[in-house]
């Protein structure tokens, strides 16, 4: 071939075509394709705030063609049992009378951490008497004060000499209906998880100790530092009265139950109290934590009932 000056420089040269990177590439974007819409769909139904199937029907699977229907045809044959035995054993196995037994007996004495014993014992035979045999009592370790003395009054000062005119009993009444409020070893009210000790300040009443209720007497300019607060039961979480209390220095906190709270059940209103009536008792103590949730630390207080 006679070159000339419109001869090309570079000559195409015939090659053998180009491989594919990948073997089987039709199939790998047959698969991303797939993978990349049902992540696009998985967004979709993410964020938008509907359902697109019945929340009646259950999970997902329960819509597939070959899903078994709810209950299963065997059921409730499939056991031996017919759907009339299996509502008589529903109906008739929890007694009323075995549950007022019970309850009895699980109220008949004290439960104070590290006492009784015997119930403990008598509900694990009971356990092993209806089939469960790996029943066992298991031993722990609680840090618990247990109550020596105890004693709230009010103290006037005449000159250096010092006058009781009021003190709470601290008792609730024993009454002949209830056996169990005059057991000899019932637990008397005291203030658990405390130190022993005594303490007197002056008083200082703060409604239902909420930050609000404080924060109005801090206005008012109405000392708190080192006196005790008297307050009312409800409101808000007793353990805040208290916490409230101590960030502001006093000294200790009476909680009360305030007739007022007792709403529209009560004596004046021609209700007969407990044991006779739903109106509560004159002399009840009620029982309750104090612990500071927000620090998960327990304090247990004495809750105290007006007995005006």
């Amino acid at each position: 071939m006679r070159v000339t000056e419109r001869t090309p420089l570079l000559w195409s040269v015939q090659v053998e075509p180009r491989r594919p990177r990948y073997p089987h590439h039709t199939l790998r974007r047959a698969c991303s394709v797939a993978l990349g819409a049902v992540l696009g769909l998985a967004l979709v139904l993410f964020l938008c705030p509907f359902a697109l199937l019945p929340r009646e029907g259950g999970s997902l699977w329960s819509y597939l063609p070959w899903a078994s229907p709810f209950p299963h045809p065997s059921w409730p044959r499939g056991n031996g049992l017919t759907l009339e035995e299996l509502q008589a054993i529903l109906q008739n196995t929890p007694s009323e009378a075995k549950a007022r037994e019970w309850s009895s007996y699980y109220t008949a004495g004290p439960h104070l951490t590290g006492k009784n014993l015997s119930q403990a014992l008598w509900t694990r035979e009971k356990w092993q008497e209806f089939g469960i045999q790996d029943t066992s009592l298991v031993a722990y370790d609680v840090y618990l004060n247990y109550p020596l003395d105890h004693r709230l009054a009010l103290l006037k000062k005449n000159g250096d000499a010092t006058e009781v005119i009021y003190e709470a009993s601290l008792e609730e009444d024993v009454l002949e209906e209830d056996h169990t409020s005059g057991l000899p070893d019932r637990i008397p009210t005291f203030h658990g998880y405390s130190a022993s000790g005594n303490v007197t300040a002056q008083y200082v009443y703060a409604n239902f100790g909420t930050y609000q209720d404080f924060e109005d007497l801090i206005k008012a300019n109405i000392s708190l530092a080192g006196k005790i607060a008297i307050v009312k039961y409800g409101g808000i979480f007793r353990g805040l009265k208290v916490k409230r209390a101590q960030e502001l220095g006093m000294v200790g906190v009476i909680i009360y139950t305030d007739p007022q709270e007792d709403g529209e059940i009560t004596e004046q209103n021609g209700y007969k109290t407990y044991p006779d009536g739903p109106a509560r008792n004159p002399s009840a103590v009620q029982r309750g934590s104090t612990q500071f949730l927000s620090m998960l630390s327990p304090h247990l207080v004495l809750c105290l009932n007006c007995l005006s």
